[in-house]
């Protein structure tokens, strides 16, 4: 069965068009760009007391020692494409609210995959007449730290929202959190916890055909300014002139649908255009494993399709997407199938995206 849905259109030409001004990383460092995750400007008496503490917990982790954890979390990571081999890697930090309050501390940072931090070397005694040179404190792929008060997501979690930029590699990812609302006392502990989570940032630079993450929304909201650069620190998935509200869970009721939104990233150009085919086939989860439930109408993306302004050699970025009512889908698990065809390469690749369907 053929589903012909309108796909985003509208808005993912806003993207397609902006998107190369707003995802401006910089260095891994962090720079001043508009969509860069700057490191925080600058911290009171209270911010840096908070900073100092949880940076001896998230020390104590890269040392390879065991933290305590009272903190409950996990991590979900997109890529994009930014600029000089740079990737964009905005975030979402799921905590469970039994375990922390509200307010809090979130330090993050980037190191090598198997990077473990030393203790600097004791100093030569006076005895012996020598001076030891001393070490430079370590320095990371990025390094920052927040001060949040967290959003209740629909499903009961607290959300908080965040990015880093990084060239492509392996890395270890360790995001330490601290409950800025209790105060330590003799009858009280601080809750805190640090999360590691090894990430492969993918090589979206190396000229074959690939893509960013696929985002999957609930909407997508016009920004009418540019945001400052500190702005863009607490609202990472504003891209341009848009911001990517992400879904809080992948599951439906029948009255949903299903809003997605991708990149697409080194097709053959024939002058500054792709010809580019991508198709949505969809599968429901069976007792004998999967079936083939429908597609929608595949989405040519070429110079006969795509807006005349749009110069993939001056920076402009690819996108395609879907918006789908779930109407017609039965209760049940599904996965998306999502193909993309470089036709002047004759090159596919997939992208797999499940989600639940259930009563209205």
């Amino acid at each position: 069965m053929l589903m012909n849905r309108n796909r985003v259109g509208l808005w993912a030409l806003a993207l397609v068009m902006s998107l190369c001004a707003a995802v401006a990383t910089t260095s891994a460092q962090g720079g001043d760009q508009v969509s860069s995750p700057t490191p925080e400007p600058y911290l009171t008496e209270q911010e840096r007391a908070e900073a100092s503490r949880l940076l001896k917990v998230m020390d104590t982790a890269l040392s390879g020692e065991s933290v305590p954890s009272d903190i409950r979390a996990d991590v979900s990571l997109e890529f994009l494409r930014a600029q000089e081999g740079q990737v964009y890697v905005p975030f979402t930090l799921r905590l469970n609210p039994a375990t922390v309050g509200q307010s809090v501390t979130v330090y993050v940072r980037l190191v090598p995959t198997g990077m473990v931090l030393t203790p600097p070397v004791a100093p030569e005694s006076a005895e012996t007449g020598t001076e030891r040179v001393p070490l430079e404190p370590p320095s990371y792929p990025f390094e920052d730290v927040h001060f949040i008060d967290l959003r209740l997501a629909e499903e009961g979690d607290y959300v908080a929202q965040r990015a880093f930029a990084a060239p492509a590699g392996s890395y270890d990812l360790y995001i330490g959190i601290k409950d800025s609302e209790l105060v330590e006392t003799e009858f009280e502990e601080i809750r805190w916890g640090v999360i590691k989570r090894t990430v492969e940032v993918p090589d979206l630079w190396s000229g074959q055909l690939t893509t960013s993450s696929i985002f999957v929304t609930d909407r997508v909201e016009t920004i009418p300014t540019p945001l400052s650069a500190e702005q863009q620190r607490s609202d990472p998935y504003a891209i341009g002139s848009a911001r990517l509200v992400i879904r809080d869970t992948l599951e439906y009721s029948k009255t949903d649908s299903l809003s997605f939104l991708f990149f697409i990233y080194n097709p053959r150009l024939i002058e500054s255009k792709p010809n580019v085919t991508v198709e949505y086939h969809f599968h429901q989860r069976t007792v004998g494993g999967e079936e083939f439930f429908n597609s929608t109408t595949p989405q040519n993306l070429s110079a006969e399709t795509l807006p005349p302004q749009l110069d993939m050699t001056a920076g402009h970025q690819l996108s395609a997407g879907q918006n789908i009512p779930l109407s017609a889908f039965p209760e049940g698990i599904f996965r998306l199938e999502i193909k993309i065809t470089d036709n002047e390469l004759a090159t596919s690749i997939s992208r797999d995206v499940t989600f639940t369907v259930v009563g209205s």
